[in-house]
This record gives structure tokens, sequence and C-alpha cells, in this order.
């Protein structure tokens, strides 16, 4: 969704959008959006900045970190972008960045893409790492089964040979 800024009336407005399936592209094959994404906010233009804020909605699947199953987790963020022209940049006479700099983007001065904007922070929103469940046992570093379907047999607690003179160093 492009929103042009020469039909901003009273140099702000409004945009909301719900998502078609497939619509937003997330470019990561780690996460699968589930439902259907929502966003909304709402731009302001001033000189040369323009400030886009409102919040996201969605849900999305990533696998369990320790056994692979697919985690369902519902996603929703707000945000805040700053934009500015490339001149207006490059006319700023700071030698390095501030913290008000995090937010701050360059566009050409003609639309924003919200979709862009969306897929960012969507991304940034899912968590690092994720669980199925508090009690996931995850793979046998032996045999490679999944524990949470059948306990195996193996001897886990196998040590590694080169760590073997330790074993007899007891305080």
């Amino acid at each position: 969704m492009r929103v042009e800024l020469a039909g901003l009336e009273n140099r702000a407005g409004r945009f909301t959008h719900e998502y078609a399936a497939g619509e937003l592209v997330l470019d990561d094959d780690r996460v699968v959006l589930t439902g259907t994404p929502k966003v909304s906010g709402c731009i302001s233009r001033a000189e040369h900045r323009v400030v886009v804020e409102g919040e996201f909605t969605a849900a999305a699947e990533v696998e369990c970190d320790r056994c692979l199953q697919p985690v369902e987790l519902p996603i929703s963020s707000d945000f805040r972008v700053e934009y500015v022209t490339a001149e207006t940049y490059k006319s700023r006479e700071t030698a390095e960045l501030g913290q008000e700099d995090l937010t701050l983007s360059i566009f050409d001065g003609e639309f924003i893409d919200v979709d862009e904007i969306v897929r960012e922070q969507l991304l940034l929103a899912i968590p690092t790492h994720a669980i199925c469940q508090d009690s996931c046992k995850g793979f046998c570093p032996v045999c490679g089964a999944d524990k949470n379907a059948a306990d195996c047999n193996c001897n886990a607690t196998e040590i590694d040979p080169r760590w073997m003179g330790l074993r007899d160093l007891r305080f």
C-alpha cells in the first residue's frame, strides 16, 4: 500500500488496511503468516519531514527451537517512523547518529510504502527464540528422535573423547 503525499489533505491523513492472503511477502523462510495482518495509523507532513505512526496485528507460524514443530504466535506492535528527503538528510550537520536517528528513514519525497514498514516491524516483533511448550524436550543428541513423542534408550551422557582426561579431575 502506497500513500501519495500529494494527496494528503491538511498535511495529514489516516490509513487502514487488511492484507489478503499472500499480499504481504516477508522474504523470510522461517516465518509463515497464518492470520490476516491488519495495519492502521496516520501520516503527517511538516516541512521536510513525514511522520508515520500506527499499529499492526498478525498471526505467524515459526518452528520451535527445540523440536522444530510449528508454533503459532500472535504478533502486534506499535510503530513510529520518520522520513526525510535525501537532500534534507545531507544538509544536517551531525557527525554521529543519535537516539532520535534510529527511527529516521530517507525517501524520495513523493510517497510512503506502508507495506515496507509493516514488513520490517513484523519481522522485528517476532521473538528470536520460540518454544512450543515450556516442557518441550527437543531431540535426542545421539539418535535424533523427538523426545516429546517417545523416549529413546540412548545414553545421552556420552562424553566427548577430547574431554575424557578432565573426567578424573574432581575437586
